[in-house]
């Protein structure tokens, strides 16, 4: 009953919710999308609620509301155990580094473990987590866009190699959606939601995608 089990979104928490998956334990997400939009250096400062608020077009009371305090738990609950539950993927990974970095600003000195899931939130692989200097990493990878010489997690260099690449103003995301100009937009969403289920996006960031690159090219 010391371990607090953060897990990437809403939908995972219903699902085991649902099913009945650690039925008695801590649960709480991490309602986030940090491969998407802006960040700062200090996770959950001022400036970083303002700023991830304007990304998700949301006030910056509701994002406290939606997102950080469900992370408090890992204070008030004096939890010494964390167990991190996220997909393999590159939206899932960067939200991992975040968390990552987030514990490391505020030096959380329990134990940290990491869950992979698939895609039906299937636990997969387990590693054990150090997490000092992550929110290093966390700056390298989200702020100066660079990718660090050393990621000893296997999934998480995988997720930064991809979020590197989806940063790049030409990559095969956008070089898809050059090339089926004249696909309507939900049929292009779906079958890049299946051709590149490695990067994790959903719908909204997909739709958002298609309508900049087809504005700027009309």
């Amino acid at each position: 009953m010391n371990t607090l089990h953060i897990l990437n979104g809403e939908e995972m928490k219903s699902v085991f919710q649902r099913t009945g998956y650690l039925r008695g334990e801590s649960m709480v997400p991490f309602n986030e999308a940090m491969c998407v939009g802006k960040t700062c250096e200090k996770i959950f400062s001022e400036e970083f609620i303002k700023t991830r608020a304007l990304t998700h077009g949301v006030s910056e009371s509701d994002y406290r509301r939606i997102t950080v305090e469900n992370l408090e738990a890992v204070f008030h609950q004096e939890k010494q155990n964390l167990k991190l539950w996220f997909d393999g993927d590159m939206f899932c990974q960067i939200n991992l580094l975040t968390l990552l970095g987030w514990l490391d600003q505020i030096g959380f000195e329990g134990n940290v473990e990491l869950c992979i899931v698939n895609e039906l939130f299937e636990p997969m692989d387990s590693y054990p987590l150090e997490i000092l200097d992550h929110h290093s990493l966390y700056k390298q990878v989200l702020m100066d866009k660079a990718l660090p010489s050393r990621i000893s997690l296997p999934p998480l260099r995988k997720g930064i190699e991809l979020y590197l690449n989806y940063c790049k103003d030409d990559n095969e995301l956008v070089r898809f959606i050059k090339d089926h100009p004249d696909t309507p937009e939900n049929r292009l969403i779906q079958s890049m939601l299946v051709k590149f289920r490695e990067y994790g996006l959903g719908d909204l960031q997909y739709a958002d995608l298609i309508k900049n690159i087809r504005a700027a090219n009309e």
